[in-house]
C-alpha cells in the first residue's frame, strides 16, 4: 500500500461515514447539555468509531476465512453496498443501510447515544465496515494493516473535529452546503464502488477481463 492507497482508503472511509449527516442529530440531542458534555459525546463517538475500524481491519479477513467467503465475492458485494450508499448521498436521501432501527431510536433516549446509534450505525455502519474489510482483503500483510489502522484513526480524528464543531459547521455551511458536500462525496464514493465491484467481478469471472 503506497501513499495514494493510504489517501484513497482515508477518503473512502470518511465519505462512507459522512459525519456531516450526523451534525443535525448531534445538535438536537446535545442542545441542552454543557460544553463538557458535548465534547465528551464527540470524544466517545470518535473513539467508538476508531474501535470499529480497527476490529474490521484486523479481524475482517479472518472472519471471511472462517465463513469461507472469497475476497472477490466480498469485493463485489461490498462494492454494491458502497454504490447504494453513494446513490443515497447523490440524492440527498437517508440510506436504508444507515437508517435507524427501532432499537436505535430507543437508544437515543439513553446516555449511550454517543455509541448507539451515533457511532454505529449512523456513522460507522455496514458501509464503513464493508469498506474496511474490502481494503483489508486487497492489501494483505501486517504492515499494510498498520497503515490502514493509521488511516482509520485519522478518520476518527476528523469525525471528532466535525462533531466537536458541529454547531459552527452548520451555521457556516447551512443545510444546502451540507447537502452539496454530501453529493460531491457521493460521486467520489460511486467511482470507488464501481472500481471495487469491477475488481471483484473480474476475479470471479476472469473472462470479463478479455
Amino acid at each position: 500500500m503506497d501513499f495514494g492507497d493510504f489517501i484513497k482508503f482515508y477518503i473512502s472511509l470518511l465519505v462512507v461515514c459522512n459525519p456531516f449527516s450526523a451534525i443535525p442529530a448531534v445538535i438536537g440531542f446535545t442542545k441542552n447539555r454543557s460544553h463538557e458534555e458535548k465534547n465528551r459525546t464527540s470524544l466517545v463517538t470518535s473513539i467508538s468509531v476508531a474501535v470499529i475500524f480497527l476490529v474490521s481491519i484486523w479481524m475482517g479477513k479472518p472472519l471471511l476465512d472462517f465463513f469461507d467467503i472469497r475476497i472477490s465475492a466480498f469485493q463485489l458485494a461490498g462494492g454494491f453496498v458502497l454504490l447504494l450508499l453513494s446513490l443515497s448521498l447523490l440524492n440527498a436521501e437517508e440510506s436504508p443501510i444507515q437508517k435507524d432501527s427501532e432499537d436505535s431510536k430507543e437508544g437515543k433516549k439513553r446516555s449511550s447515544f454517543a455509541v448507539v446509534p451515533l457511532a454505529i450505525p449512523i456513522i460507522a455502519g455496514p458501509g464503513a465496515i464493508s469498506t474496511a474489510i474490502v481494503f483489508n482483503a486487497s492489501y494483505v500483510g501486517v504492515f499494510n494493516k498498520m497503515i490502514m489502522s493509521v488511516s482509520g484513526l485519522l478518520v476518527a480524528v476528523s469525525i471528532y473535529l466535525c462533531l466537536h464543531f458541529s454547531t459552527k459547521l452548520e451555521r457556516l455551511l447551512g443545510s444546502n452546503g451540507i447537502n452539496i458536500m454530501g453529493r460531491i462525496g457521493g460521486l467520489i464514493l460511486a467511482a470507488i464502488a464501481v472500481e471495487t465491484m469491477s475488481k471483484g467481478a473480474i476475479a470471479l469471472f476472469p473472462g470479463l477481463a478479455g
